[in-house]
């Protein structure tokens, strides 16, 4: 499956499951970031193909590159169960083993941008919005979905925000040594 999808069935999971940071980390580590392997490949991709051939699916998909890592192989539970255990929760296990099989159901059915795919896509979507209007509507107060929305993109920039506030506390810091 695209990312896009792997990164919506997490956040489904996470909102559906009332995860904490913590677990919602641990979704996210074994849920979608497995897939940062394909961008360690692409970087060989591009050294071989060059830029242009980068934007070619086709010759992407014939070369001889391992676009995958071990954790999209089923044996990974051997580390993957361990690390579920250290996080003492089940949930990043779900999220690995749901990642496995969209990939594996993509692959022998589907195919890439398929119009199954498209409507996943759009199923979590609005999975996603239902579940933060209903989370929202548990306060008493009725929302629309538009709010809902709006809640979303406001928690996701708010993450973004913090994730990245680090990173540019140090690039402040690294103008004042110059």
């Amino acid at each position: 499956m695209i990312a896009i999808v792997h990164l919506l069935v997490v956040l489904v999971l996470c909102k559906l499951f009332k995860l904490d940071r913590t677990e919602a980390f641990a979704v996210l580590l074994f849920g979608f970031l497995i897939d940062l392997d394909h961008a360690f490949a692409m970087f060989d991709f591009v050294k071989m193909q060059g830029v242009t051939g980068a934007l070619d699916y086709q010759a992407a998909m014939a070369s001889d590159l391992e676009w995958k890592s071990m954790f999209h192989n089923p044996a990974a539970i051997v580390l993957i169960g361990p690390a579920a255990i250290g996080f003492r929760m089940a949930v990043p296990v779900l999220a690995w083993g749901l990642h496995i099989a969209m990939d594996w159901l993509q692959i022998e059915y589907l195919g890439v941008l398929s119009l199954p795919e498209m409507l996943l896509f759009i199923i979590l979507l609005a999975a996603l919005v239902y579940l933060e209007k209903r989370e929202l509507d548990s306060t008493g107060r009725q929302h629309t979905h538009l709010q809902a929305v709006q809640s979303l993109v406001h928690q996701g920039g708010e993450e973004l925000f913090r994730l990245f506030k680090p990173i540019r506390s140090f690039l402040g810091l690294r103008g004042t040594l110059s």
